[in-house]
């Protein structure tokens, strides 16, 4: 709670067993999240032998930036709703309204939105990855990128911020994720 500005807004419980959700529903999360890179290794593992020895090669360099694109992701979504949050306080604050805000839902929202957003910086790894195993083209996504970009922005519109602002905020930097992965990948040709 320290990371956000809440000084002007009253943090309320309505259930005594609120903390007890909120946990549980925290430890699933962080459990997921520490059990991914183990999924991920086991299934690399599996499907390691359909695998060429170059697209198995790339998979295992892509793993180091997938964490950082993860991890970055979350720092973002979570500085969206920092940043929300905040304008949202002042903003009633300024109208001399009071803010009761439940805990669970504010904390339950910005676990959302960070983990979703950490998932949503893997579209490069995942991009890189479908169009080195043939199964797309560079020139198939920039044929299609109206219809991408399309879907980039009903995600973001499902996202849990529903103003203009965030959603701004959202899509900005997953159309210069998508167009960063064709950059990267142009000059890859089939062999």
């Amino acid at each position: 709670m320290s990371l956000f500005d809440l000084q002007k807004v009253n943090i309320v419980l309505t259930s005594p067993y609120q903390f007890i959700n909120l946990a549980v529903g925290l430890a699933i999360v962080l459990g997921l999240i520490t059990t991914i890179p183990v999924f991920i290794f086991y299934l690399l593992k599996y499907i390691q032998p359909a695998l060429k020895n170059e697209e198995y090669s790339l998979i295992k360099k892509l793993i180091p930036l997938s964490i950082f694109l993860f991890i970055f992701g979350c720092f973002f979504g979570a500085k969206i709703e920092q940043y929300v949050v905040s304008l949202y306080a002042q903003t009633t604050t300024n109208y001399s309204l009071s803010n009761f805000w439940d805990i669970e839902s504010f904390l339950s929202q910005v676990m959302i939105m960070s983990v979703t957003m950490g998932l949503v910086f893997q579209l490069p790894i995942i991009l890189t990855i479908l169009i080195r195993v043939k199964i797309l083209t560079t020139h198939m996504l920039t044929s299609q990128r109206r219809y991408v970009y399309s879907a980039l922005i009903i995600f973001a519109v499902l996202l849990p911020p529903t103003d203009i602002l965030s959603l701004i905020m959202i899509t900005i930097p997953l159309f210069i994720l998508f167009e960063g992965t064709i950059i990267f990948n142009r000059n890859f040709h089939y062999n």
